[in-house]
């Protein structure tokens, strides 16, 4: 009896570990598709760096001559590697517009009360936003709004691209939405 127990409890156990190894090697070799974004510190030390997850996201500021707000929608698409995934900007949204505002694409299929809304569908690898408080800068993706204006300083550069994190990366990088707003950690 007692070695019938003790062959269960190491069948038991061996199982348990296989499954172990089996989870953690699955958790380090998938990678999450992801938009990150990330900010140069000073030197190229201490970037602010955070990510989300959601495919679609959208980009608004206060237009400098305008003074109107403009908004661009994104989509990640995804690509076989890291290296292929894109940014897809579907459609710019603005209240007013001049001289330099695109008038010659296509009317978006969706328009917004208030805004003129044009389909662009133009691939871009990443990209380089300049923020500041003046342009009231903001990131919408998901059910969250994200200040990046109030994150970062006056006329930081943001750096989004989309990108694929492991488990471990995912684990010691935060999410954007859970951090707080005036960029302080």
């Amino acid at each position: 009896m007692v070695t019938k127990n003790k062959t269960l409890w190491l069948i038991a156990g061996a199982v348990l570990i296989a499954a172990l190894v089996f989870f953690m090697l699955w958790h380090l070799f998938v990678r999450q598709p992801v938009v990150e974004v990330r900010v140069a510190g000073v030197d190229g030390a201490n970037d602010k760096v955070c990510y989300f997850v959601e495919p679609d996201f959208q980009l608004r500021w206060i237009h400098s001559v305008e003074k109107q707000w403009w908004e661009e929608q994104y989509q990640r698409i995804d690509g076989s590697s890291t290296e292929d995934a894109e940014l897809l900007l579907t459609t710019t949204y603005f209240e007013a517009f001049g001289a330099g505002t695109p008038s010659t694409e296509v009317l978006a299929p969706i328009q917004k009360p208030g805004y003129l809304g044009y389909q662009i569908n133009e691939k871009l690898p990443k990209l380089n936003w300049v923020v500041s408080r003046l342009t009231k800068g903001e990131i919408d993706y998901g059910n969250y709004r994200i200040r990046i204006h109030r994150w970062v300083p006056d006329y930081s550069e943001v750096t989004i691209m989309p990108t694929a994190y492991g488990f471990i990366d995912r684990f010691n990088k935060d999410l954007c939405h859970e951090l707080p707003s005036d960029g302080s950690r």
